[in-house]
């Protein structure tokens, strides 16, 4: 979603080369975003880390740079930017809902929220169809857990193994809320009436 569409427009941008990694399953709509930017695009697997996997083998055999969505310090300190802003515009947060895929986003935002105030409630939000976070922060390790389809496919998927953003979790994010098929698909239509915004 936005990484690869970040990804591609700096690729367009700057007269690069690369290719974004999807599972076969990705969202049309997100594909054809992509497509208007003319990067290469391949499709593998049903799931983004099975996606990840080949990314990174493919880069590791290629000698080029393998730029994950999630698992990297300076993509989540890049979505950290956000806990900024939040902190610009509010002065008093007692608790921060964030919804959690690969966990960079939540990871970024965490970090700098408990550096400034450990008080601040960080609560993870995932789809029942893809809880493979808030389950693998409940075992202890890294599941590997097959997602079923979900209408918030930017949270949907596994975590790559040994992924940064696990013990980030574990270490800052309070409690994770686990939201069905119907809350989802009513945020929605609730955002799309009362604030004229199509979101995810």
């Amino acid at each position: 979603g936005n990484h690869g569409t970040a990804f591609a427009y700096l690729i367009q941008k700057f007269q690069g080369k690369g290719v974004v990694y999807l599972p076969e399953n990705a969202s049309p709509a997100k594909v054809a975003v992509l497509r208007q930017y003319g990067v290469d695009l391949e499709f593998f697997g049903t799931d983004c880390v099975m996606s990840e996997t080949l990314a990174k083998k493919r880069a590791m055999e290629n000698r080029q740079v393998f730029i994950s969505p999630y698992n990297d310090p300076q993509i989540i300190g890049g979505q950290g930017t956000i806990a900024i802003e939040l902190l610009d515009q509010l002065k008093n947060i007692h608790a921060v809902l964030v919804p959690v895929g690969g966990g960079g986003l939540i990871s970024g935002i965490a970090g700098y929220l408990k550096a400034v105030d450990k008080k601040i409630e960080i609560i993870g939000c995932q789809p029942e169809n893809s809880p493979v976070m808030s389950e693998s922060i409940k075992a202890g390790r890294i599941l590997d857990m097959e997602s079923i389809f979900t209408v918030a496919d930017g949270t949907a998927g596994g975590i790559e193994p040994h992924s940064i953003t696990f013990d980030i979790c574990r270490e800052h994010v309070d409690d994770f809320i686990l939201v069905s098929e119907d809350e989802i698909r009513a945020a929605i239509l609730l955002v799309i009436h009362q604030h004229h915004m199509l979101i995810e």
